[in-house]
């Protein structure tokens, strides 16, 4: 069961902010529960990521390193066990949504150059731009995918392989390719069909057929890419399955234990918008499409991938304990070793 985490505050300050203050709490809260149920070592102190959350009128960081406290100058206005938090003279930017985990090569500058910082916009400034995110157990599980990228990209000879071989070739792309090309698009499908069929069979050497099946479609796709567009994607296909795949994977697990969670006491008192996990009782996968299925994920790899990480648990097969630490690994080339 995903234990409920108390605020623990060692300093409060009376401010207007408070709701902020705890609700960028509740993320924090969050991460030792997915450390011990859901990804080991998720909680390290080696892999925290400052967290920038943008209201409609200000910005507010948490556990900011000391590169970006000598560029803004921020002022303190919150801290407690786990995080402390700074508010900027001004908003960092007048980009009016933030869900991402960002970062900069090359300027030495920059305070996030070579290291990531995860940006969010708060509930209320979501919810007009994502209009089914109306609570704060909701938008919660965006920030933990989006926080999930920031300790990927901790690892820093990951990121520099990224920054190396992966980061000028936009994911984008790959997202055009399956809504441009009918050829591709099928190919994709099929694949991700076949995965879906592995999940189902009921013994391992009926898997690992389909898999090798997998295998000769995937192979197909990217040797008709490769004569028609002219285009080597197969490194790029591999690194951002991989990324997109293991925090869908964090964000899903997520779902499922909330459908269990003890309510968290502080912020059924501070936040209206939290629902205290009503939403999430009934949770079944099989409803959420969009997770697991290509044409309605929105991005094809993120089914793919995602459908990958629930393959391997099916089958036992240890693989949170190698990505990301072993630079080249991904999903794909773990699950051709089964």
């Amino acid at each position: 069961m995903l234990t409920a985490t108390a605020f623990s505050c060692t300093k409060k300050i009376s401010s207007p902010d408070q709701l902020v203050f705890h609700r960028m709490a509740y993320v924090y809260s969050l991460k030792p529960p997915i450390a011990k149920e859901i990804w080991l070592s998720f909680d390290e102190k080696q892999y925290d990521v400052p967290l920038i959350y943008y209201t409609d009128s200000s910005s507010f960081i948490a556990n900011p390193t000391n590169k970006f406290l000598k560029i803004y100058n921020p002022t303190q206005v919150f801290q407690n066990s786990d995080l402390k938090v700074y508010k900027t003279a001004t908003r960092l930017d007048s980009i009016p949504f933030h869900m991402a985990v960002n970062f900069t090569f090359g300027d030495s500058s920059g305070y996030d150059n070579y290291a990531p910082f995860m940006h969010c916009s708060s509930l209320e400034e979501t919810g007009k731009v994502v209009k089914d995110v109306a609570t704060t157990e909701v938008w919660v599980t965006m920030v933990v995918h989006e926080y999930f990228h920031g300790f990927q990209f901790q690892h820093k000879n990951y990121l520099q392989y990224f920054a190396d071989s992966i980061a000028t070739f936009q994911k984008h792309k790959l997202k055009e390719l399956y809504n441009d090309h009918t050829w591709f698009k099928q190919g994709i499908d099929r694949e991700n069909d076949l995965l879906l069929k592995a999940l189902e069979a009921d013994d391992r050497e009926e898997t690992r057929r389909l898999i090798a099946t997998f295998f000769e479609e995937r192979e197909k796709r990217r040797n008709e890419t490769s004569q028609k567009l002219n285009l080597a994607i197969a490194a790029y296909e591999k690194t951002y399955e991989t990324l997109e795949g293991t925090a869908r994977y964090v964000e899903q697990k997520l779902y499922e234990k909330f459908s269990h969670k003890h309510p968290d006491a502080t912020l059924q008192k501070s936040d209206s918008a939290y629902h205290a996990y009503n939403s999430f009782k009934v949770y079944k996968l099989e409803k959420d499409e969009w997770l697991y299925l290509t044409p309605k994920s929105g991005v094809y790899f993120y089914a793919t991938g995602f459908n990958m990480t629930r393959l391997f648990d099916k089958l036992n097969v240890r693989y949170k304990d190698r990505l990301f630490k072993e630079n080249h690994l991904s999903l794909e080339d773990i699950l051709r070793t089964i």
